[in-house]
C-alpha cells in the first residue's frame, strides 16, 4: 500500500491556505478477497482494491466535508476549492472543531494488528479451507442435509490521518475470516445454524475441521426444540449471547446519545446501577485486539477507557463534538470513513471475567433458561427496556435438558443487570471485538406459549 502521510499533509497544508481556520485528511484504502461455496461449488469469487479521501474544513464555527477516491493532483486540488465554497455557506456550530491538541498522538505499545503473511496466501489455499471446513460440517452428523453456505474474507487496510493541528498518523490492520452455515432436518423440522473462526492474523484462525464440526455440533442440538410457558425465571446469559447486553451498555453511554437525552444513563455518572459483580471497559491498546489503534479517527493517543466499575458507571465515551457538548474530554473513541463525520464507536468492548466456571453457573439455576442468541431489533435507548427474539436451552435442576424454540426474552436492561448474581471466567474475543463472560440474571421474563 502507498504512504498517503505527505499527500495528507499537503493537503492539510492548501486547506490552511485556502483560509481553513482547522482542518483534517483522512485517507481510507483496503484490499479485500472474498468467496462463497455451496456444497464444494464456488458460488462466489471476488477481489478488490479501494481507496477513498475526505477533508474535513472548519470556518467561523461551520463545518464541511467532501470526499473523493480519484487521487489525480488536479482533482484534490479542485476539491480544496469546493470544501472551501462549501464551509463559506455552512451553519456555523459552536460545538465544531478538531480534537484537542494536547490529547493527539500515537500510542507507542505493541498492538499487532498487521500480518505480512496474509498477502501470500493463495486465493486456492483460501478456497481448499473453506472447501474442507464444509466437507467436516455435512461430515459431522447424518441429520445434516445442507449446506447454506461457506466463505473467506479477508483485508488489508490503512488508516492516514493529518490534522492542521501538526498531526500525521498512519496504521495498517489486517483481518482475515472463515464460515459454514448447515441445514440439519428431523422429523420435518428443518434447522440452520453455523460457526465461524476470525482473527487479525492467519495463523491463529481456526482450522477448517474445528469450525466444520462446531458448525455440525450447534444445528444439530438445535433438533428437538421445544416450546415453554411466559414466565419470570432465572437466565444463564452465555458468552455467546453476553456482549449483546454490553453493547446496548456502550450505546446508552455514548456522548451521542447523552446530549440527545436519548439514553437511560442521563445524568447517572456516579450511580451505582449494575451489580457490584459487573465492570465494562474498552481497550483500543489491547495487543492482537480485533479492533485496537494507535489512535481513533481524530488523531486521540489510544487507551483504555473504564465505563462502569464494579457497578458504579464512570464515564460517557465521547468523540470532541459530545465531549465539547456535554463540557467532557474525548475519550478517544471517535471512528469515521473517508466519507463520513467522526462519531462515537466501541474498540474492544469487554466486561471483565468472575471466578466462576460457566458450567457452575448452569448447575446453580433449580429451573430456567440457558439463552445462546437473540434476534431481531427491540431495544429502547430512552428507557432500557427489551424484547428480542431468543434461542436456547431449558435448564432443570442444574442440567441442560432442552432446546427451547419460538420464545421472547423481555425485561429492563438496569434491572436485569442490577439482579447479575454470578460472573463466569470465560471471556473470549473469539465472536467478535465486544465480549463479555456468561453471567446469571436472577430473573428475566420469556414470553412463550
Amino acid at each position: 500500500m502507498n504512504d498517503y502521510r505527505n499527500l495528507a499533509a499537503d493537503l492539510v497544508a492548501a486547506l490552511k491556505k485556502a483560509g481553513a481556520d482547522a482542518c483534517d485528511v483522512y485517507i481510507g484504502t483496503t484490499a479485500n478477497f472474498n468467496t462463497t461455496l455451496r456444497l464444494g461449488k464456488i458460488e462466489k469469487l471476488q477481489q478488490s482494491t479501494s481507496k477513498g479521501l475526505g477533508m474535513r474544513v472548519f470556518k467561523g464555527g461551520a463545518q464541511a466535508l467532501t470526499f473523493t477516491t480519484d487521487f489525480n493532483d488536479r482533482t484534490v486540488k479542485d476539491l480544496v476549492k469546493e470544501t472551501m465554497d462549501i464551509v463559506k455557506v455552512s451553519n456555523a456550530d459552536k460545538f465544531n472543531g478538531l480534537a484537542p491538541k494536547e490529547l493527539l498522538g500515537n500510542y507507542d505499545g505493541k498492538l499487532m494488528i498487521y500480518d505480512d503473511s496474509l498477502a501470500n496466501v493463495t486465493p486456492e489455499k483460501k478456497i481448499e479451507l473453506v472447501r474442507e471446513a464444509e466437507e467436516c460440517g455435512l461430515k459431522y452428523d447424518k441429520r445434516i442435509v445442507n449446506s447454506n453456505g461457506a466463505g473467506w474474507n479477508d483485508s488489508r487496510s490503512q488508516v492516514t490521518l493529518a490534522t492542521s493541528d501538526g498531526f500525521v498518523g498512519q496504521y495498517r490492520t489486517t483481518m482475515a475470516s472463515m464460515s459454514v452455515r448447515l441445514l440439519a432436518e428431523a422429523e420435518g423440522v428443518k434447522h440452520t445454524d453455523g460457526w465461524f473462526t476470525f482473527h487479525r492474523y492467519f495463523n491463529k484462525l481456526d482450522n477448517p475441521k474445528a469450525v466444520g464440526e462446531e458448525a455440525g455440533k450447534r444445528v444439530v442440538r438445535r433438533i428437538g426444540g421445544q416450546k415453554i410457558k411466559s414466565q419470570a425465571i432465572p437466565v444463564v446469559v452465555s458468552s455467546e449471547v453476553s456482549g449483546d447486553f454490553i453493547d446496548s451498555i456502550f450505546g446508552a453511554a455514548s456522548g451521542q446519545s447523552i446530549f440527545r437525552k436519548a439514553s437511560f444513563l442521563v445524568g447517572k455518572v456516579g450511580q451505582e446501577l449494575f451489580s457490584p459483580l459487573i465492570t465494562i471497559v474498552d481497550d483500543a491498546t489491547m495487543p492482537d485486539g480485533l479492533a485496537s489503534r494507535p489512535f481513533d479517527a481524530e488523531g486521540i493517543k489510544s487507551s483504555q477507557v473504564t465505563l462502569i466499575e464494579k457497578g458504579v458507571l464512570k464515564n460517557y465515551v465521547c468523540d470532541s463534538y459530545s465531549a465539547r457538548r456535554l463540557n467532557l474530554t474525548p475519550t478517544g473513541n471517535a471512528q469515521r470513513s473517508y466519507q463520513g463525520m467522526p462519531g462515537v464507536g466501541a474498540t474492544n468492548l469487554f466486561m471483565k471475567p468472575g471466578t466462576t466456571d460457566p458450567k457452575d453457573i448452569i448447575k446453580s439455576v433449580k429451573s430456567g433458561l440457558y439463552l445462546t442468541e437473540l434476534n431481531g431489533f427491540g431495544d429502547n435507548p430512552v428507557t432500557g427496556d427489551m424484547s428480542r427474539g431468543a434461542v436456547g436451552f431449558w435448564i432443570e435442576n442444574g442440567e441442560i435438558t432442552h432446546p427451547v424454540q419460538e420464545i421472547t426474552f423481555a425485561g429492563n436492561l438496569l434491572k436485569m443487570l442490577k439482579g447479575v448474581t454470578m460472573v463466569g471466567n470465560d471471556l473470549s474475543f473469539k465472536l467478535g471485538s465486544v465480549a463479555a463472560p456468561t453471567f446469571l440474571i436472577s430473573e428475566a421474563t420469556i414470553g412463550g406459549a
